[in-house]
């Protein structure tokens, strides 16, 4: 597949960089989510905003890296 070629992936590979961003992406909206209506529950710090920025740092990086 051309989109797999152009960012010199497998099939397996993608699907394993795919899933874990959107599963991890949805868990974190949730957590967030849930903070709005109750804002007492607090956001972890391992979840918290500061430390998805850095996750969608981590694979911006990686998306950027497996094109070389």
């Amino acid at each position: 597949m051309k989109h797999l070629k152009e960012n010199n992936e497998t099939y397996l590979s993608h699907f394993k960089f795919a899933t874990k961003m959107g599963l991890t992406l949805m868990l974190r909206g949730g957590i967030f989510l849930l903070h709005g209506l109750l804002p007492f529950c607090e956001v972890p710090e391992k979840l918290n905003l500061n430390s998805t920025c850095n996750f969608l740092n981590e694979c911006n990086k990686h998306a950027r890296d497996r094109k070389k």
